[in-house]
């Protein structure tokens, strides 16, 4: 099963991951440019709104006192303090004419600014007020309290008197708690004010408050929904120490920007409300443009990981999973493809490198093959020539002495040389091998039957037809038989048994011969562990080495003292394969 790599682990993610992060100081950079122009133009709007009132209320504070210096000129007016001084010594004539120019010089007041409805005076001594407006009437004593300026008021010191803007000053009688000569006052005219002030609402819903800063009083307003959303609350939170400034509050469900003039001179305020949506209308645009961008750069990573993802992804996906066919055993993979770029020359590559290798390879394995046949046809040729020669004095002696065991003596000795003689397969069942390490131990107990005992325990009857290599066990018997209990006078024992694991099949040879030395012993497992070529090639290595090249690297020979006190010898056949133990050879 081909091994697939984690997401988070490949080149593509990393690559992902490495362009969103160069993409987040992009992000954030927008977002600050989005923030710092809405606040920009934001503050711009805002302070185009404050500058546009408190130019008029700036405008409405030269105005006022202007009116107050020509207010106060008409005090020294000439025909005026003749009348209220002189009048009783004048003829008709001169009274009238008096009055005919004081009147004119009312209308040139009057005439002077908008802001001006009506000039009067109000003379006491003659009882007469005289108007811009009607002329000369009676005076009409009614208010004139309401119209009396604070002693403490300072500034402009506008009265309002039920609705009526009023600015009022009085020439002083020389005697002491008499009423003054004459008053003059000027009726502001609120028409004008209210005109001016309906040029700031601008804005659907917006609203314009003229406030009284001595009561908080509304003097005029003017809204474009007719909703007065005026509240004492703001004139109150209004900063005391500024002139002028914004405010933001939430009337209702509403948001709203209010911006405010104040003239400590008029002791007035003005107080625009404008709905936060046509603040922030021009700011659209930049919402869209910064929508507008995310889509594009959202767009520029789609394609980028796409692009990625084919380019460089899954030509790399090929080229690993490839690698990993290789490294699990499959040498038949050929990538095939049609690209001109760097992973054409990769995948030419690998082709050419698993041809190389399945050619290394295949001659690799011939060799080996090659030298374990050659192995073992040396060892089928290696009789043992004092095995031999005593087998025949046996016989010898058997015909002359008429043995009744010559016969079968003759029958498993020509049994034993037609076997390891013949050159059918390399590889038999376990069980016909079994039985030609049985006939050379009946060759060998009947040589030495005073002082020889071989057990063979009973094989699984499941291994019968296991497939092994040829001269596997009957070398180690004889190893056992010449080095360790061949010079032992009597009861010599030599053991073959077999232990099933499931996944593998032990086959133990033990002896009670006089057993090896640590040093012996040791070198004996080096020997078995050593894979060079250099080494003396023996029964028991040519056999460890077959075995492990048929079964893998956890099979083979394992040598170990014996219970019985000489050598034990176990021959490990791993039938269940795993993934590290892939053969060379082919044992079918």
């Amino acid at each position: 099963m081909v091994r697939k790599f984690k997401f988070v682990n490949s080149i593509f993610s990393r690559l992902i991951i490495m362009f969103l992060i160069i993409m987040v100081p992009m992000y954030i950079l927008a977002i600050y440019i989005y923030k710092w122009g809405s606040n920009t133009v934001k503050d711009q709007i805002l302070n185009s709104i404050i500058a546009q009132t408190s130019y008029y209320i700036e405008r409405l504070e030269k105005e006022v006192e202007r009116i107050k210096i020509l207010q106060y000129d008409c005090l020294n007016d000439e025909n005026l303090n003749k009348l209220a001084i002189r009048w009783e010594i004048m003829d008709q004539y001169d009274i009238n004419e008096s009055m005919r120019q004081l009147q004119q010089r009312l209308f040139s007041i009057k005439s002077s600014s908008i802001y001006i409805k009506n000039v009067s005076v109000h003379i006491f001594p003659l009882d007469k007020t005289i108007s811009s407006n009607t002329g000369v009437d009676p005076i009409s004593y009614e208010g004139f309290k309401d119209m009396r300026v604070p002693v403490n008021m300072k500034g402009a010191q506008i009265i309002d008197n039920e609705g009526t803007l009023f600015l009022s000053t009085f020439q002083e009688n020389s005697y002491i708690n008499s009423n003054p000569l004459f008053i003059i006052d000027i009726e502001l005219n609120r028409e004008a004010f209210e005109k001016e002030l309906n040029q700031f609402n601008t804005y659907k819903d917006s609203s314009s408050f003229l406030i009284n800063l001595t009561n908080n009083d509304i003097i005029m307003s003017q809204s474009d929904s007719g909703n007065r959303i005026f509240t004492e609350d703001i004139v109150v939170s209004l900063n005391k120490e500024k002139s002028y400034g914004t405010m933001y509050s939430k009337i209702g469900d509403e948001g709203y920007y209010i911006v405010y003039s104040k003239s400590d001179y008029l002791s007035m305020v003005i107080i625009r409300y404008i709905p936060e949506e046509y603040i922030l209308k021009p700011l659209e645009k930049f919402y869209i443009w910064l929508q507008v961008f995310f889509a594009v750069t959202i767009f520029i990573i789609i394609v980028y990981s796409l692009s990625i993802y084919k380019l460089m992804h899954k030509p790399l996906s090929k080229l690993v999973e490839s690698f990993h066919k290789v490294e699990n055993g499959d040498l038949n993979v050929s990538i095939s493809h049609d690209s001109k770029y760097e992973f054409g020359y990769l995948y030419k590559r690998f082709n050419n490198m698993v041809k190389k290798l399945n050619t290394l390879i295949n001659q690799v394995y011939n060799q080996k093959i090659l030298m374990q046949r050659a192995e073992l046809k040396q060892l089928q040729l290696q009789i043992n020539p004092h095995f031999l020669y005593n087998s025949f004095f046996i016989l010898n002696t058997m015909v002359r002495t008429g043995d009744e065991n010559l016969l079968q003596f003759t029958k498993n000795l020509g049994e034993y040389f037609r076997f390891i003689t013949r050159n059918s397969s390399d590889f038999i069942r376990l069980i016909d091998e079994i039985n030609h390490a049985k006939v050379y131990a009946e060759i060998q107990l009947i040589r030495f039957s005073r002082r020889l005992q071989i057990l063979f325990g009973e094989c699984p009857e499941k291994y019968h037809s296991l497939k092994v290599p040829r001269l596997i066990l009957q070398p180690i018997i004889e190893n056992a038989f010449e080095h360790g209990i061949e010079k032992k006078k009597n009861g010599a024992v030599i053991s073959v048994n077999f232990k099933d694991w499931g996944e593998r099949l032990d086959i133990i040879i033990e002896d009670n011969g006089n057993g090896m030395t640590d040093k012996s012993l040791a070198e004996l497992r080096r020997a078995l562990e050593y894979d060079g070529q250099d080494c003396e090639i023996t029964a028991m290595i040519n056999i460890h080495r077959r075995i492990r090249l048929t079964y893998g690297e956890k099979s083979g020979l394992f040598v170990d003292r014996s219970d019985l006190g000489g050598l034990k010898v176990v021959l490990r056949i791993k039938t269940k394969k795993e993934e590290n133990d892939v053969p060379l050879a082919n044992c079918g």
